[in-house]
């Protein structure tokens, strides 16, 4: 299997590189190829996974460049990893969407909707040039927000694309923390339907049981946190409390179990503190433009600094004592079950795999109108994937699933067609305070700050709001 990674710098792809070509099949007798506009970045990451202990006997090809049409030519599968657009414009994005009392994300929000504008021409050329170097492939677009840009791409172009999100692997961990263990338990077997972040449990089994009679059991009673484990940081533990105590909070009020636990997703089913939340948060951080272009120059001095130290790993002799110390939380780890071995075992045809992706809705989800953005269970096998079943949103949830689903598929429409007006439909159909003074002012303002990195077909869309 041949599969190309735009984006191929990413150092994140040390450990799933690593975890692929563990699997056996994937890339024996393959190509790997590292695109990427800064080869030297592409260059050191392939050079370290060319020494990884995976990657021996695999008879794998390993190339990086920056000659996309070339690289695309014979692909099985093209992997996404990218943020487009300028990290001030995202940056002041959430301080307008705080002004006009609105949460900001990268994914399900105003300030996640404009990223997708800006993502999309990327994406669409990428697609286009596919349609003529490998029709046939797969794309997996890792870039938020995932059911926007997958979507665009399956609608309006003959490439499939699948919405792939690291958040696949939350419920491994999440339900486990629920029944008192903090650890990863990949046996836990769930199905789910909604939308990417605010997907919902319909089924599952836990430790041969079925999941919800389970669950109602040990949630009957006082619930506890668990005790983590020492390697969480002190960041990583307080985000792990708060998304798993919400998860119980939901289950009790609501009867609905988040398939996982994204903040953006769940802050839609309690928006108004969620708002209030991000208000103190920055209040308390006085974020002005200065305090943000100095975060910047830092972040920008980290990336040059991680740059330089995996450029510098890249030359050295990788030994079997180094790769030793590369366990969990480490820069060269091994992933062992990100959602990227999953579909890339799936398309290689080492086996049927099940895996919870972005996809047009073909009637899997019953109440959800069919050709929309959604997210739901589903099983992948080289050229084919199918729905694990047929499934229902929570009626509890159902609306707003709806009505999030619309507003990005309106706006995967919106970026294919360059249509300002569309856009501008889309935007409003944001289902949080719609059709709202407050709604048309933020979105005045984020596309005014977006203006210059938006396709120009859509820089007029503040016309029509």
């Amino acid at each position: 299997m041949k599969t190309v990674f735009f984006g191929g710098g990413s150092h994140r792809l040390i450990s799933i590189l690593r975890g692929a070509l563990a699997q056996k099949g994937v890339f024996d007798d393959g190509h790997i190829h590292l695109h990427d506009l800064e080869v030297s970045r592409a260059e050191a990451v392939g050079r370290i996974v060319r020494q990884a202990p995976e990657f021996k006997g695999r008879n794998c090809k390993l190339t990086w460049g920056d000659n996309l049409d070339r690289a695309l030519e014979g692909a099985d599968a093209v992997a996404v990893i990218l943020m487009a657009g300028s990290p001030m414009s995202y940056a002041m994005g959430r301080v307008y969407s705080q002004k006009w009392g609105f949460i900001s994300s990268d994914n399900v929000s105003p300030n996640g909707a404009l990223l997708g504008v800006k993502g999309a021409p990327i994406l669409l050329d990428l697609a286009r040039r596919m349609e003529k170097k490998c029709p046939n492939a797969w794309l997996l677009d890792f870039a938020n927000p995932v059911a926007v840009l997958s979507a665009m791409v399956s609608r309006h172009t003959k490439i499939k694309a699948l919405g792939v999100c690291q958040g696949f692997t939350n419920h491994f961990w999440d339900i486990s923390r629920i029944f008192g263990k903090d650890e990863l338990n990949p046996r836990i077997d769930v199905e789910a339907a909604g939308i990417n972040h605010l997907s919902f449990v319909v089924r599952g089994r836990y430790e041969g049981k079925e999941l919800f009679s389970y669950l109602d059991d040990h949630l009957a009673g006082k619930w506890t946190f668990p005790k983590l484990s020492p390697h969480w940081s002190e960041g990583s533990q307080d985000n792990i409390r708060r998304s798993v105590t919400k998860l119980v909070k939901f289950y009790r009020e609501l009867g609905v179990l988040i398939f996982s636990t994204e903040g953006d997703g769940m802050m839609h089913l309690e928006y108004e503190d969620a708002v209030a939340e991000h208000a103190k948060e920055q209040k308390g951080a006085k974020l002005t433009k200065a305090k943000i272009e100095a975060r910047l120059r830092q972040n920008r001095e980290g990336r040059l600094a991680a740059n330089a130290h995996v450029s510098e790993i890249a030359a050295s002799n990788l030994d079997e004592a180094f790769w030793a110390t590369q366990g969990p939380g480490t820069l060269c780890a091994r992933a062992e079950d990100d959602v990227f071995l999953r579909a890339l075992r799936g398309i290689s045809g080492v086996e049927k795999v099940k895996l919870v992706t972005s996809y047009l809705n073909d009637g899997a989800i019953a109440n959800l109108p069919v050709g929309v953005a959604c997210e739901y269970s589903q099983i992948l096998h080289k050229q084919t994937i199918k729905a694990r079943g047929r499934y229902m949103v929570p009626d509890i949830v159902q609306g707003i699933t709806s009505s999030l689903a619309t507003h990005q598929t309106m706006l995967a429409d919106a970026c294919a067609t360059g249509d300002p007006k569309l856009l501008a439909y889309a935007l409003m159909a944001y289902p949080m305070r719609p059709f709202s003074k407050a709604a048309k002012g933020l979105f005045k303002d984020l596309i005014a700050l977006n203006r210059e990195e938006m396709a120009p077909s859509l820089r007029t869309a503040d016309q029509y709001l």
